[in-house]
């Protein structure tokens, strides 16, 4: 896994963004549910973002050798295809409140 700062500065801001994303979809839609959290679970390449709220369930990938954010294809793979990059733009660009946005 990349551990260089760079890397971990710009994967920190984007859990943090994609955070503030679920966490306005939640209070939109149904604020009588209680939030859930975005976790990160490091693996050798791909850094896998969860949800743990009434059930844990894969939200993204990253991957850590340049950054992109890959859509889940299961609970242990990324699906190819890059949705964004975690250097570029925001969370929102490339995030949903359900994982990575689908390609168009």
């Amino acid at each position: 896994m990349n551990t260089s700062l760079a890397f971990q500065s710009a994967l920190s801001k984007f859990v943090t963004e994609a955070q503030a994303v679920c966490d306005l979809y939640r209070t939109q839609n149904f604020p009588t549910l209680p939030r859930e959290v975005l976790s990160v679970d490091p693996g050798r390449r791909y850094v896998r973002i969860w949800r743990n709220g009434s059930q844990k369930m894969s939200h993204c990938f990253i991957d850590s050798t340049n950054g992109d954010v890959l859509m889940c294809a299961t609970w242990r793979a990324p699906a190819k295809g890059a949705r964004g990059n975690v250097y570029v733009g925001t969370a929102s660009d490339s995030m949903t409140a359900h994982g990575a946005k689908y390609l168009a």
